[in-house]
């Protein structure tokens, strides 16, 4: 054993090597190889070999030398542990990246991320679940490509293949709507800026949806009544009203109608706390409170109850706020075949304090760490989970317009083909 190493360094080993011998069958920490000693390498019964390097010291030279370690093993399953710092520079990041590259074009499946093992010490369900499906995974590419190493793969070009006939649901990302407001009121006025309703009417227009334009107001809120916030600021002598449909299959009115959901759409985000980034068109999950922001969900009628953390401050050992993760979502009205659909786009973002943009670089790290597996079940998964987050748990999304609400089903459009892909989870896998 080396005697430089921390207590941290020699509890993961000892927690990864216990796991390895109850998943695998065999596994041995200090295994000697190539005059080196490798931290922990297992066997399975069937023969495929398991190298699990833990790389704790920061510094370059111990850095290095690991990752020559790992290259030179031959090893059909590798993986990398390290510690916070580690997992946040950048430069670390990149070389482990040439390096999971070079070993799988050499038929190594090595796992093209670190694994956090700050998390291996403090969360026993993350070892049980991800970690232990992360390294099941690996073995069973290896079962499935064979346990040669050291033999670059060989790329042919595809061979054209007729569909598989087997009945899919394909799931989309567009959510229908129920009910919307069927009639638009416009009347002169003199005010020609959003801004300017606003400092003029403050909170009273918070949930109306309304547009300036033309020296005329449009809006959903019946203007004819006259408990109407905006009456002081209209010709309440020439009030017209308006068929939405006319607007939707009306080149020139129907962006102005969508631009009139979508603004309903911030309004109601706002209120379940999601801030607008506008540069990059997205929803933000927000921190509750400065602490974690929790939403809870079941997958299926009858299913287990499933927690998501939103938003949370990632804390090294030290307690230090490393970086803020946040769920977030392109979502935006459009209108397809004089149909309209609320379209939902998953994605992720980080935050430095859990309120300020992280800069770019490290940005591009952490999205690749992240989002690099989300193959299409969990891409579709947190679709789902977004309808049933906007939603509050209901059938459908209801969203304020000062008038009658936006009503959108919780549930994707889907459709059944009767041709698809066989066996494509275990490809993905």
């Amino acid at each position: 054993m080396r005697s430089s190493e921390s207590v941290q360094h020699k509890r993961i080993k000892e927690i990864i090597c216990n796991k390895l011998k109850e998943w695998a069958g065999a596994a041995i920490k200090e295994y000697q190889s190539s005059g080196h000693y490798l931290d922990v390498f297992a066997v399975t019964p069937l023969g495929v070999t398991i190298y699990v390097e833990v790389i704790w010291s920061s510094s370059k030279g111990n850095f290095f030398r690991d990752l020559s370690m790992i290259q030179s093993s031959n090893a059909n399953v590798k993986l990398i542990v390290v510690s916070p710092k580690i997992l946040n520079n950048e430069k670390f990041q990149r070389e482990f990246e040439k390096v999971a590259i070079s070993q799988q074009r050499y038929n190594v499946a090595m796992h093209g991320e670190f694994i956090d093992g700050e998390r291996i010490l403090n969360d026993s369900d993350y070892v049980e679940t991800e970690l232990k499906q992360c390294i099941m995974k690996l073995i069973q590419k290896v079962k499935i490509r064979g346990k040669v190493v050291g033999v670059q793969a060989r790329f042919e070009p595809p061979q054209p293949r007729h569909p598989d006939k087997i009945q899919e649901m394909l799931l989309s990302n567009l959510f229908p709507l129920i009910n919307y407001p069927t009639e638009m009121f416009v009347s002169p006025t003199s005010i020609k800026r959003r801004s300017s309703f606003y400092a003029k009417f403050g909170g009273k227009i918070d949930s109306y949806s309304f547009l300036p334009k033309n020296n005329n107001l449009y809006t959903f809120d019946d203007l004819r009544n006259p408990d109407s916030p905006f009456r002081t600021a209209i010709s309440t002598n020439k009030i017209s009203v308006e068929k939405t449909s006319d607007w939707i299959v009306s080149s020139a009115k129907r962006d102005d109608l969508i631009d009139l959901f979508n603004q309903a759409l911030r309004k109601y985000c706002r209120t379940r706390g999601l801030n607008f980034d506008r540069r990059h068109h997205r929803f933000v999950c927000s921190l509750k409170d400065g602490g974690p922001r929790l939403f809870t969900w079941r997958t299926e009628r009858g299913g287990r109850s499933i927690p998501r953390v939103m938003a949370k401050l990632m804390k090294g050992l030290d307690g230090n706020v490393l970086f803020g993760k946040h769920y977030a979502a392109r979502l935006r009205f459009i209108i397809f075949d004089e149909s309209i659909f609320l379209r939902i786009a998953p994605t992720m973002t980080f935050t430095s304090d859990g309120y300020k943009p992280i800069r770019s670089k490290k940005l591009a790290s952490l999205m690749s760490r992240y989002l690099s597996k989300q193959y299409n079940n969990t891409y579709l998964d947190s679709v789902r989970y977004w309808g049933k987050f906007l939603s509050k748990l209901d059938t459908k999304i209801s969203i304020p317009t000062g008038g009658p609400p936006i009503e959108v089903d919780s549930t994707p459009i889907s459709i059944k083909v009767n041709v698809g892909i066989a066996r494509e989870g275990e490809l993905q896998n």
